[in-house]
């Protein structure tokens, strides 16, 4: 706190900020300098030149900080108090991840920060943990990232590692620095790649992952191979962390008691004391029970083909669990949704192979056609993919063949 406090009177006097570090503990330290400054910190859904210049010029009044390497030596007076900060100021704009259209803004008041944070705590950590010591893959730019590993260490006796691995070993070696109790946050497709990797921790106490649900058996799996508890968690960028549930035995989502959910004939909206106003769900859920739901997919990823409804999350789900395929996507080829495409990452291989075994997966409609295979895909540093890079990659490729 006496270093952001330092740093706060630095900054540049402008009413946004870019945060562009990559070094967590410096990510923290320029947040909260910003949040002292009364300065709001804008999120980007990835760090692409072109995304950083759209949102340069759709907030004018910005600068960009944590790009130009290191930064001069910052000291503060030890034992300095926390500022108080007026609950009603907006401090961070998330945008969302893109995948499925335009990334949107989402604003977050320091009451909605704050109180979802100490509400994260009491849903992921309980009430009866002691210190917990994280390492995260996600970036802290994205939502879940920045609820874990920013917010939740200020507000919950969580104490997060400065790094933010992406190769196995990286992430084994990360993990290997910190006391225990370790735990590891990041992303179905980061776990895949770590177990696939034989790449293992010399200790690991728990998991939690999110930005995709994840399958029961990569659930099943991660416990057996690293005996953590493995806990999948449910958000959005509107929201925040929303629910949980234990992957491996639970199919409902066990949703948060600060938060409640009504069933409406536009979707389920959510209501809470911290957020500024009531949220439209993006996903289509099935209330269940008491404070539960079953989670059918995202509305923007529905297909409706020849009379049959399915969900492009739950196909792909079913593409990435054939033997032998490392990573793939399905996806839509036209904005009427009534033809299907592959992408997929399969060495050793053939299309025939693939579609072979999909057919036993899969209604025979929702066979992407056609099918090629790549050697990896243009996911986010989430592990997200965005339907434009998808497209994108689809049409060179189609071009390449046609020519």
């Amino acid at each position: 706190m006496a270093e952001a406090a330092a740093l706060a009177e630095q900054l540049p006097r402008h009413a946004y900020v870019i945060n562009l570090h990559s070094d967590r503990y410096r990510y923290l330290r320029a947040f909260c300098a910003a949040v002292i400054a009364g300065q709001c910190t804008l999120m980007p859904p990835n760090r692409l030149a072109h995304t950083l210049s759209q949102l340069a010029e759709t907030y004018p009044d910005s600068y960009v900080i944590g790009e130009d390497g290191d930064e001069p030596p910052i000291s503060g007076v030890a034992g300095s108090a926390i500022p108080a900060i007026d609950p009603e100021q907006l401090c961070a704009i998330a945008f969302t991840s893109g995948s499925t259209g335009v990334p949107k803004p989402n604003k977050k008041y320091w009451r909605t920060l704050e109180e979802g944070a100490k509400g994260n705590a009491r849903l992921l950590l309980g009430s009866d943990i002691g210190e917990l010591n994280m390492v995260a893959t996600v970036p802290a730019q994205h939502m879940w990232g920045m609820e874990m590993s920013i917010m939740l260490p200020l507000f919950a006796p969580v104490a997060i590692s400065d790094k933010t691995p992406f190769f196995p070993q990286d992430i084994a070696d990360a993990i290997n620095e910190l006391p225990a109790p370790v735990a590891l946050v990041s992303s179905p497709i980061h776990l895949e790649a770590l177990l696939r990797s034989g790449v293992k921790p010399n200790r690991l106490d728990r998991i939690f992952t999110a930005t995709a649900p994840l399958s029961r058996k990569l659930a099943i799996n991660l416990e057996t191979t690293f005996a953590a508890r493995v806990q999948d968690v449910f958000g959005c960028s509107e929201s925040g962390i929303l629910a949980t549930r234990n992957p491996s035995t639970e199919d409902l989502w066990n949703y948060a008691d600060f938060f409640d959910l009504d069933a409406t004939q536009e979707g389920i909206r959510i209501r809470a004391n911290h957020l500024p106003e009531d949220v439209l769900m993006p996903d289509i859920v099935e209330l269940v029970g008491d404070r539960q739901y079953r989670w059918l997919g995202r509305h923007a990823d529905m297909v409706n083909i020849a009379g049959k409804r399915g969900s492009l999350a739950d196909i792909n789900n079913r593409l990435r669990e054939l033997d032998g395929v490392v990573d793939g996507v399905i996806f839509a080829r036209d904005e009427q949704a009534e033809h299907l495409a592959g992408l997929v990452v399969a060495p050793g291989m053939d299309v025939s192979d693939i579609l072979r075994q999909l057919k036993n997966r899969i209604e025979p409609v929702f066979l992407p056609r056609p099918i090629y295979k790549v050697d990896m895909l243009p996911r986010q540093e989430t592990g997200k993919i965005a339907v434009k890079a998808v497209m994108d990659m689809f049409n060179q490729i189609r071009a390449s063949k046609a020519n």
